[in-house]
Parts: C-alpha cells; structure tokens; sequence
C-alpha cells in the first residue's frame, strides 16, 4: 500500500501552509500528502479529491522521490494552450 514517507516537521508545516496558499491543484496536492501520511488508503482520496487513484499514486510518488517542490507542475516547452471558447 502506497502512502506518503514520514514527514518532518518543517515539512509538515510547509505543507499545511502550501494547503491554505497555494492556488488550486498544488493546495489540493499538499493535502493528498497530508491526509496520505495519516495512512489514509489511495482508493479514499481519489474519491474524495474526485480523481483517480493512478493521480493520487503519481502525486505521492512525486513527493517521496522529490518533497515539497515535486508537489509543483513540471516547467513545459512550447507555446501554451489558446482558448477555443470565443
């Protein structure tokens, strides 16, 4: 069973606050990390963040390998997305 590594304290803490700061999907990340540590199941948080388990998996993977900043989106080459709906 996948679950996030223990935490320091100092990474909890930043978690907790990147939890209340952050903007959008990082918060939600840093919560699936929190609630994850807690032995909380994978199959639990993907319904209750509603996404799949292999998202919930990816993230905690990410943070084990890579900690708080692994919570962040990749830099991605190339010209962003334009808006279709006019």
């Amino acid at each position: 069973m996948l679950h996030a590594r223990t935490l320091t304290d100092e990474e909890r803490k930043q978690l907790r606050r990147m939890a209340r700061q952050e903007i959008g999907r990082v918060s939600q990340r840093a919560l699936i990390i929190l609630l994850s540590e807690r032995h909380k199941p994978v199959p639990e948080l993907a319904a209750l963040f509603d996404t799949s388990r292999a998202t919930v998996r990816f993230w905690i993977h990410r943070f084990n390998v890579g900690g708080l900043s692994g919570l962040f989106d990749a830099e991605r080459c190339g010209r962003p997305r334009c808006n279709q709906a006019n």
